[in-house]
């Protein structure tokens, strides 16, 4: 009887019920990749659950800083103005936000505008920032996230598991 209470407390132990209730994104625009032919006004985050009021939303061309506008939350949603006039080239947006149960939660969003000639401001700049380089490239290559819990949790696993042989062990010998 001990042993068996005692090995069903173990496993209680080992195995604990974890909530990982971090929010997701669900959808944006743009979206991630994506290349804009249109001129646009808001970049758009929506989320599989409510946000808290701290989101921040950057915007980089070329690793520069692009100023953003009226970022708001509105439920589960994240919004920025984009500024007038926003340029051909290779964009990536940062965004950092918390979910209603605390965790705050980051990403990036590359993508690309491609207005036609008359929608933008035809300069050196402009022509020279559509030619692709290395860089841009890997700018552009979306990083797929990692979760950074996986290893810490094989970890403890591995070392209840080990915990658990030992202390069978331990109560054989008895």
């Amino acid at each position: 009887m001990k042993k068996g209470l005692s090995i069903i407390i173990l496993l209680l132990f080992l195995f604990p019920t974890m909530a990982s209730a971090h929010t997701k994104l669900v959808s944006s625009n743009p979206s991630n990749g994506q290349v804009i032919t249109e001129p646009m006004k808001q970049i758009t985050l929506e989320f599989e659950e409510a946000l808290e009021q701290l989101g921040t939303i950057k915007l980089y061309k070329a690793g520069t800083a692009t100023a953003v506008t009226n970022v708001s939350i509105k439920s589960n949603k994240l919004i920025a103005d984009l500024p007038n006039g926003i340029e051909n080239g290779d964009y990536k947006i940062e965004w950092k936000v918390v979910s209603e149960d605390g965790h705050p939660v980051t990403g990036q969003i590359p993508f690309k505008v491609q207005l036609k000639q008359a929608e933008t401001k035809t300069t050196d700049k402009a022509v020279k920032d559509q030619t692709p380089t290395k860089e841009k490239q890997k700018e552009a290559t979306p990083k797929k996230e990692k979760s950074k819990y996986l290893i810490p949790l094989i970890a403890i696993g591995l070392f209840g598991i080990a915990l658990m042989v030992g202390g069978v062990v331990l109560w054989n010998r008895k």
